[in-house]
Formats: C-alpha cells, sequence, structure tokens
C-alpha cells in the first residue's frame, strides 16, 4: 500500500494526540497539573481565523480538547486537537520521530511559545509541542502554523492560578502561588499583592502594600478520601458542614453549587475584617472563604 506524507502524518498525529507526545519525564517533588481548560468553540475559532475553520464541536476530557467542523467537499474532520503530557521538551534538534519511522521531519523552533518549544518542519497537519507549565509539556494538532500557534496561546492549565506553582498577573492583579504534597493530593497556598488594613497595639489602623494570603487549594482527589475531613464535607456529595476548631474558630463548607462548581468543596472561616470607607476604617465579623477542595 502506497502511502502519502500527509497520510502517515495524519495517522502519526492521532497516536500522539492520544499519548500526549514523545518527551523526557521528570520527577518533581509536586506533580505537574495536567488538567487544562479548554477555550469554548468561539473563542477557538476567533484565535484560528482565517486560516482554518469555523469549528462547531468542542470533545473535551480533563486533559484534552478537540476542535471538530465540517470541511470542504461534506464530512466532518478535527480541526485542531491539545492534549497534554509530564515531562519537559528535549532539545530542539534532530528529527520529531524516532530512528525508522518513514519520515524523517527536522524539529523547528517556535520562539514565540518559549524556549524549547518546536514543530515538525514540513509536517501536514502541523504537530507542535511547547512547554506549558515546568513538568507539563502541550502537544497541539492543527492545519496552519498561524492557527497552531494562536491555538497554543489560548491553552493553560486548570484553575492556574490556584493550582500550578508561580508568579502570574491575572486581570490586572498579581498573584504568587506555592505547592506541597498533602496526603495523596497536593495543596497550594496562593496569596495576592493588595493592601491590608491591621490594627495597631495602641489602637490605630495601618494600611501596608504587600503579599496577603488569597486562599488555600487541595487538587484533584478522590471524594472518598475526604470522608473523615470536614473542609470535603465528608466526602458527601452536595455536603455542607460546620464546626468549632479546637482554636475556637467557627467554619462552613459547601459543596457542588453554583458557588463552587460541580465536583467541589468551598470552605468559609469566621473572621474579623477591617475596611475603609468615607474617610472611616470599620470592622466586623463575617465569612471570609479560606480554602477549596477540588475533586477528580
Amino acid at each position: 500500500m502506497k502511502h502519502s506524507k500527509r497520510s502517515f502524518t495524519v495517522l502519526a498525529a492521532a497516536a500522539l494526540l492520544a499519548t500526549g507526545g514523545a518527551v523526557t519525564a521528570v520527577a518533581d517533588e509536586v506533580a505537574p497539573v495536567l488538567r487544562i481548560s479548554c477555550p469554548t468553540v468561539a473563542a477557538m475559532n476567533r484565535a484560528i481565523a482565517p486560516h482554518l475553520g469555523p469549528t462547531d464541536t468542542l470533545d473535551a476530557t480533563p486533559t484534552r480538547c478537540v476542535y471538530s467542523g465540517p470541511v470542504d467537499g461534506g464530512g466532518r474532520e478535527r480541526i485542531v486537537g491539545v492534549s497534554t503530557n509530564a515531562g519537559t521538551l528535549p532539545p530542539v534538534t534532530g528529527n520529531c520521530f524516532p530512528e525508522g519511522y518513514m519520515y524523517q521531519m527536522p524539529k523547528q523552533a517556535v520562539p514565540s511559545l518559549g524556549s524549547g518549544a518546536y514543530w515538525c518542519a514540513d509536517a501536514s497537519p502541523v504537530l507542535l509541542w511547547w512547554q506549558l507549565t515546568p513538568g507539563t509539556v502541550g502537544f497541539l494538532v492543527a492545519e496552519h502554523d498561524e492557527s497552531a500557534i494562536a491555538a497554543a496561546k489560548l491553552i493553560r492549565p486548570m484553575m492556574e492560578v490556584y493550582t500550578v506553582p508561580g508568579t502570574r498577573t491575572v486581570n490586572g492583579r498579581q498573584w504568587r502561588t506555592t505547592c506541597e504534597n498533602y496526603s495523596s493530593t497536593a495543596r497550594c497556598r496562593t496569596e495576592i499583592w493588595a493592601t491590608v488594613i491591621t490594627r495597631t497595639p495602641a489602637g490605630s489602623y495601618k494600611r501596608t502594600d504587600g503579599w496577603a494570603f488569597n486562599s488555600l487549594t487541595y487538587r484533584w482527589s478522590p471524594r472518598p478520601i475526604w470522608k473523615h475531613n470536614p473542609l470535603g464535607a465528608y466526602g458527601v456529595v452536595g455536603g455542607t458542614t460546620t464546626w468549632t476548631s479546637a482554636e475556637g474558630r467557627q467554619w462552613k463548607t459547601i459543596c457542588d453549587t453554583s458557588a463552587t462548581g460541580r465536583g467541589a468543596c468551598r470552605s468559609y472561616l469566621m473572621t474579623t475584617v477591617i475596611s475603609f470607607s468615607d474617610g472611616h476604617f470599620t470592622s466586623g465579623s463575617q465569612w471570609v472563604f479560606n480554602n477549596q477542595v477540588l475533586f477528580e
């Protein structure tokens, strides 16, 4: 059977999308986040126009986004596909495929997607790899070079500001996140650059600009492991609970609501909040978001 270069590349792309491509695995103290947020069909169409599309269907899983749509001549075809895998990119040298493959396509650097990003020269469709975050590699298949880059720039880790270590600017605010292993998952502490008002021992109020605690996030884990922990509402779907800690502080947890999203719990702590309005400082007790638990 005679194979065209395009037909071979399409078959290779399908296999790579299913596995996330060939990357170098890394051992990290805290596992990388492989989950990604799939942009809407409308957002993807804006990114890939005018060279590709339009797409009209999104098939999404936690680690894969596949956009498809009608093509000339009838029928449907995958237009953009994205997946993730744990690892770091090897040097941008040599060929995309191991020795022995039917076609040997040299790697070509894609600087606009960061150091180490590359695609396979002369491949059809485009096969593109880039370092999405430290420890996570994105792999994308698309029909046009510029559209592939634009589509890749849309892809971000799921709940990145709360689940991925690093400092970043989102919606004009500076955020800083650190993560550590916690039981069978990871716990991330997120801080935000803000003005914090505190009361001094003398009774006056003081404003300080700096990093302030925002929340803790317990990354995705099986719900049953929380059956003895109120932060996960004891593993009950749609659960709610209130309790008082050993230090005498009041807590409440709600799960699987429009506020938390399906498959998550949020816990709030009753605490004193100081605010400034109309030239005066005021203080009062209120529920303040403290942490969230994410379920698989």
